[in-house]
């Protein structure tokens, strides 16, 4: 009796200390991990929106300010590190944030990059979270946004002789609501892609929801097809349905082999059913050429049954 109640505390002081526990919710980043020129804005009572507008006002009204740069933090679906892709470069100090020709150019000088750290950041117990730099340029005292970059969480940034006011933390809808203006009112291509980037990063279904009203209507072809892709790193059904949708929508030939491939790249191979369905019944022979090409890629034990049957036939 006292082996076996000996046995029981053991096991009991296993489970207690050894299991694995879920993480603790990490702290939002603040403003200080920018070096330099920084300004706080109010975020008492005010939106995401309203923050960036009174940016524009602090910065731009007879300043002298021809360009700006703002920032906010907001819950990420893939935790995102900050990398080096050289050996040889000194990962200690701050990292260089500048803005050159309406672009925000982050370290070029030590050649720094991001990880991220995917399907980790479907763990709701934990909260990961990214930050998004905006570059505003300011012309005749209004301000137009032309660039916007994902910075890791993770690292200090020198801003060298760059301003910026420091937005806060946003939650999902206020960060949509502030993407989405741009969105709809930006034509440059370059930005729109960032932005299409940038709501794969949300969590949440509402920004999967945004992703598939640009996969299905934008009027850009590229930012259709960057909305595709990012949409086959989803692993979610709607993201599946999504992509079917496109496939057997009347969209150019280009777009539909775009989201096939998409449709190859989710997680746990949820696309697979799709793909074996395109490659058995679509109409379209190039479509299921390609169906084919990326089934026989995956490795999947359904797409081997797949060959097998149309091979052995």
């Amino acid at each position: 009796m006292k082996r076996r109640h000996a046995l029981l505390l053991t096991a009991a002081w296993m489970l207690l200390n050894l299991a694995p526990r879920p993480c603790p919710a990490a702290s939002a980043p603040t403003a200080a991990m920018f070096h330099g020129s920084v300004a706080v804005a109010d975020a008492a009572g005010n939106s995401l929106m309203a923050r960036s507008a009174e940016a524009c006002r602090r910065f731009a009204a007879g300043s002298g300010v021809d360009a700006f740069l703002t920032a906010w933090a907001f819950p990420v679906f893939e935790p995102v590190h900050s990398c080096r892709r050289r050996r040889g470069v000194d990962d200690a100090g701050p990292l260089a944030i500048a803005s050159r020709s309406g672009r925000i150019v982050v370290n070029a000088g030590r050649d720094h990059g991001l990880n991220l750290s995917r399907g980790q950041g479907a763990d709701e117990a934990s909260v990961s979270w990214g930050v998004l730099v905006f570059l505003n340029q300011v012309k005749d005292g209004r301000c137009r946004i032309s660039d916007v970059e994902l910075l890791a969480p993770d690292r200090e940034y020198d801003l060298g002789g760059e301003r910026l006011l420091w937005l806060g933390a946003a939650d999902e809808a206020q960060g949509l609501e502030f993407l989405r203006s741009l969105l709809g009112r930006n034509g440059d291509r370059d930005l729109r892609q960032n932005l299409v980037f940038a709501l794969y990063m949300f969590r949440g279904t509402q920004a999967v929801s945004d992703l598939i009203g640009l996969a299905r209507r934008d009027p850009d072809t590229a930012v259709r097809k960057d909305a595709i892709f990012w949409l086959g790193q989803k692993a979610s059904a709607a993201a599946v349905r999504a992509l079917g949708d496109v496939i057997a929508s009347p969209e150019i030939l280009e777009v539909k082999k775009h989201a096939i491939f998409a449709l190859s790249q989710l997680p746990e191979d949820k696309g697979t059913p799709l793909l074996l369905e395109i490659a058995r019944r679509n109409p379209h022979a190039g479509l299921r050429k390609e169906a084919i090409f990326w089934l026989g890629e995956s490795g999947d034990p359904r797409a081997l049954d797949f060959f097998e049957d149309i091979l052995l036939k």
